[in-house]
């Protein structure tokens, strides 16, 4: 897309193949009257791009190509992307999914087992808590113990060491990289203040937040430093005082002891005297980081002596002198730079806040100067007092959101969090809501801010166009969303694309014995492609993941409703052995009902050939289990054909069983076995399985074994074909569809067929038109051979019932 003018509005780019106009041929390119159209997609970040007609200068012509030879850009559109994630990103994402569910976890496991230690419910109480982390009981336990925030210390190390091997990546975008240094920075305060390594934070906090600073923020410089000492007479720099004051500050105490000591040279004795003088007393300055104290009373005590010892020597080499009297003569402007040093290391509160660069700096040096005995709880009214002084610049939201959390406001610092990154906001607000440290915050939210910033970051996934390969992480995070995320999840698995509709061959294997079979009938069967391609394994193993999912989040009315969705697509194309599989999964026993018709309906149009193929791509337990389900609905109800009419098992044991037994009766004709040939129609007719709209069908299909030269039907069974017979004539009388409708399909197929054996081929040429009078013609056919049967089985005097 090119702009016109002056616009210097920054635009991404696209270069997009098959290339519309080779390099320098764009003006030529339209001049032929071509231009580029394009349409954006309502989610994914996705383009389409298309070649079309210039509109005519003049609305009442229509527009003209000069040039009308196609090329191939003419006959494309071109799907693109501008939302595309980095790669780092994607490791991100990708990374710290499996850091998220196992926080979900490690607070589940630890909430069972604290309500069980109180003998709360069944278990335990276990079952007020999911998998996945969710109150069950609302507020019940309160923040977790120390043993649960240690083990939580432990996963948020890891979000910091991702970030932190992210931010150092080479060749990264200069803007991805502040998001990582920002978030780690952020996640890495938040870690020290609320997640301390001993789980409970009673502790000193001051050095781990000047090591957190100094991380944040490297200073002073080491190469000024040793530019610094490297001149002749070090103190004549500019920078030698600076220098030492921030190493102070910064907690650096050897390197300015050791500028300090470059003092001993000076020509000016009371300057090289008290250089020497706080050079000593900063390098034993106690801290509290230091191995030798057993317990924090101890580093008190030692720092409280040190600064009363420091205090008195000090009086005593300045003999008492005043302010302004420290030293005399040109010297006496030093006194300045030396009071400085000295009311940093007596950690004046006035001193520090002068000094320090930014609130950062002063809130380093306050735990190892100003209040050495700072812990955690302090750290709002410290911060309240440094703020005062240095405010904290609210165009930098990486200072807010750190400034907040040492304040504890916590929603602000969330709020600024989700400025900067959807994804820093989601994953410490899970943490810290775990911690009940994000208070309910209605006036603003109706869910809570954790739930709000989870939903966020799923919806980052969704709108991007790779999101399918993120549909499971996607699933995690609105699963742990409260009731609209699980809202949404519902609606996410609904509109998952899985392409099935490929010339497959769907067949089931058995599933493996389990002491939940009857909970689970149907759910566990696996899938299993006769020579697929790369393409369907790649669905079928998506299938059986989304079935996974819904089994997990214990959604298995949305897997029922997926399943009867893709049986009736699978249906459309032709693949009834996998629509009947899902249907099985589904427990759609209308599904069922449905494709046993259309398997049905091919035996009917396109004979035995098609019929046998179909019904050899159905699961086999669903052939091989349903007559043993019919015998037990036999066993339980007076009237067999007395079934629920909407239950799965009622379809499954009727209508499959007779899927099953005429494709047997189909076997036993193609073998010779025309004796069990016949028996089967029997049982197929007498036993109430067989479709009524079939039955005339199955008579008809009976007259070749009622003509056979050897007698297969006893009277008895004769008998039963005639009352068949006339149930069909006097039905049909008023339901004359139903009941003669497929035979007429029948007579159709078999009388225009050119030979027997080819089944499944349709003449369309002089084809013969079959009416029902054709069919009650035949009827008629059928009648004349069962009196000729029931004759000869009387005369043979087999099974006579006179």
């Amino acid at each position: 897309m090119d702009t016109q003018g002056q616009d210097q509005t920054p635009v991404q780019t696209l270069y997009l193949k098959p290339e519309a106009y080779p390099r320098g041929g764009k003006e030529k390119w339209k001049a032929t009257g071509r231009t580029i159209s394009a349409a954006m997609g309502p989610v994914g970040g996705e383009v389409a791009v298309w070649v079309t007609k210039k509109p005519s200068d003049d609305p009442n012509k229509p527009a003209k190509l000069t040039d009308a030879n196609p090329t191939v850009s003419d006959e494309a559109i071109i799907f693109a992307s501008i939302d595309s994630l980095p790669q780092p990103l994607i490791q991100l994402y990708t990374e710290s999914h499996l850091l998220f569910t196992s926080l979900q976890q490690i607070v589940a496991d630890s909430a069972r087992r604290r309500l069980s230690s109180v003998g709360f419910g069944v278990n335990g109480g276990a079952e007020t808590w999911d998998t996945r982390g969710n109150f069950g009981t609302e507020g019940l336990l309160g923040p977790p113990d120390a043993e649960t925030v240690i083990n939580m210390r432990r996963l948020a190390d890891f979000y910091v060491d991702q970030l932190g091997d992210l931010k150092t990546l080479p060749d990264i975008d200069a803007t991805l990289r502040d998001r990582f240094i920002d978030a780690y920075n952020i996640f890495n305060i938040a870690e020290i203040l609320y997640l301390p390594i001993d789980g409970k934070g009673e502790g000193l906090v001051g050095e781990e937040l000047l090591d957190w600073v100094n991380e944040v923020d490297v200073a002073p410089d080491n190469q000024l430093g040793n530019e610094i000492m490297s001149t002749l007479n070090s103190w004549d720099h500019p920078s030698f005082w600076p220098y030492i004051s921030r190493s102070i500050l910064r907690g650096f105490h050897l390197p300015a002891a050791s500028f300090l000591r470059s003092l001993s040279s000076h020509p000016y004795a009371p300057i090289s005297k008290l250089a020497v003088l706080l050079a000593q007393h900063l390098t034993i300055l106690p801290r509290s980081s230091e191995p030798k104290w057993r317990v924090d009373m101890d580093f008190l005590q030692a720092h409280k002596q040190w600064l009363g010892k420091f205090k008195s020597e000090l009086a005593a080499q300045l003999g008492g002198k005043g302010e302004g009297k420290w030293f005399e003569g040109e010297w006496i402007s030093w006194e300045g730079d030396f009071r400085c040093v000295v009311e940093l290391m007596e950690g004046k509160m006035e001193r520090i806040l002068e000094e320090a660069g930014d609130w950062r700096e002063a809130l380093g040096a306050w735990g190892i100067l100003v209040d050495v005995d700072m812990r955690r709880d302090h750290l709002p009214e410290v911060m309240s007092i440094i703020t005062e002084k240095i405010p904290v610049d609210k165009f930098l939201p990486d200072h807010v959101a750190q400034s907040a959390l040492c304040s504890a406001d916590i929603i602000k610092a969330l709020m600024s969090c989700y400025s900067l990154d959807t994804w820093l906001s989601a994953h410490l607000a899970d943490l810290l809501d775990k911690l009940s440290l994000i208070p309910d915050d209605e006036e603003h939210f109706e869910n809570s801010l954790r739930d709000f910033f989870l939903l966020e970051y799923a919806q980052v996934l969704q709108d991007n166009p790779n999101y399918k390969a993120f549909w499971r992480v996607i699933c995690d995070y609105l699963g742990c969303a409260g009731e609209e995320g699980r809202g949404r999840l519902k609606e996410h698995l609904r509109r998952l694309d899985i392409p099935l509709e490929r010339d497959v061959k769907g067949k089931s294997k058995e599933s493996s014995a389990s002491a939940n079979a009857n909970e689970q009938e149907g759910l566990d069967a696996a899938m299993d492609i006769e020579n697929p391609t790369e393409s369907q394994e790649e669905a079928i193993k998506f299938l059986d993941e989304v079935r996974s999912a819904c089994v997990d989040f214990r959604l298995d009315d949305v897997w029922q409703e997926i399943s009867q969705v893709l049986a009736t697509r699978l249906v459309s194309a032709g693949q009834y052995g996998m629509a009947a599989t899902l249907a099985l999964m589904a427990r759609d026993g209308l599904a069922l009902s449905r494709i046993a018709d259309k398997v049905l309906e091919a035996f009917v149009t396109y004979g035995q050939g098609e019929y046998l193929s179909l019904v050899d791509t159905l699961p086999p337990s669903l052939l091989a289990e349903a007559p043993t389900a019919l015998l037990h609905l036999q066993q339980s109800t007076s009237n067999p054909t007395d079934f629920p009419s909407h239950s799965a098992v009622s379809v499954f044991a009727s209508r499959i069983t007779f899927l099953s037994e005429f494709r047997d009766y189909l076997l036993f004709l193609s073998q010779g076995a025309r004796d069990r040939a016949a028996g089967r129609v029997v049982s197929l007719l007498t036993s109430g399985i067989a479709p009524v709209g079939f039955w005339a069908v199955l008579l008809v299909e009976s007259i070749g074994l009622l003509e056979d030269s050897e007698i297969l039907f006893s009277s008895n069974e004769t008998f039963e074909l005639l009352r068949v017979l006339e149930e069909v004539y006097a039905n049909a009388a008023f339901a004359e569809e139903d009941y003669l409708g497929q035979l007429v399909q029948y007579l159709r197929r078999t009388l225009n067929t050119p030979s027997a054996k080819e089944e499944g081929q349709s003449v369309k040429k002089n084809e013969k038109k079959v009416t029902m009078e054709d069919a009650r013609r035949k009827m008629e056919e059928v009648r004349l051979a069962i009196s000729r049967n029931l004759a000869r089985a009387m005369v043979a005097g087999f099974d006579n019932p006179f």
